[in-house]
């Protein structure tokens, strides 16, 4: 398989308008979130309403939940940011582990993905340093 698969420049447009759209609409959603809840409450009134402990435990998993949803958010954004480096600097599609090109349907379906599928599966395979049980 060749280093480089070339992506010729309509596919690249494409890619980077696309993750443009995302960046854009995850930025909205992290500004929504930050205020408000799914039913328009603003999580600033929840917790300040707190009187009892049940209403603190509310309190605390709306805070919870919405910092959950941020952290998911800002590493996606943060995907969407070094793809856009990566075309910017002409070496979009190629893997950052192996240097060999990722294939266009992989970039198709996601086109913020770093590595080809051959070394995310290896990264994925491998036990975190989070999932290893210390021994006793």
């Amino acid at each position: 398989m060749p280093a480089h698969v070339h992506i010729d420049a309509a596919d690249i447009i494409r890619f980077k308008r696309q993750l443009d759209i995302e960046r854009n609409a995850l930025k909205d959603e992290m500004n929504a979130e930050l205020f408000q809840d799914e039913h328009g409450q603003d999580h600033h009134q929840v917790i300040d309403s707190v009187r009892d402990r049940g209403d603190e435990a509310v309190a605390d998993l709306y805070a919870d939940l919405a910092l959950a949803s941020i952290r998911s958010h800002v590493d996606r954004l943060q995907a969407i940011e070094n793809a856009l480096y990566r075309i910017n600097k002409n070496i979009y599609g190629l893997c950052l582990d192996c240097a060999k090109a990722i294939s266009k349907a992989r970039l198709d379906a996601d086109p913020a993905v770093p590595r080809c599928i051959e070394c995310q599966t290896l990264i994925e395979s491998r036990p975190s340093a989070k999932d290893v049980t210390p021994s006793l």
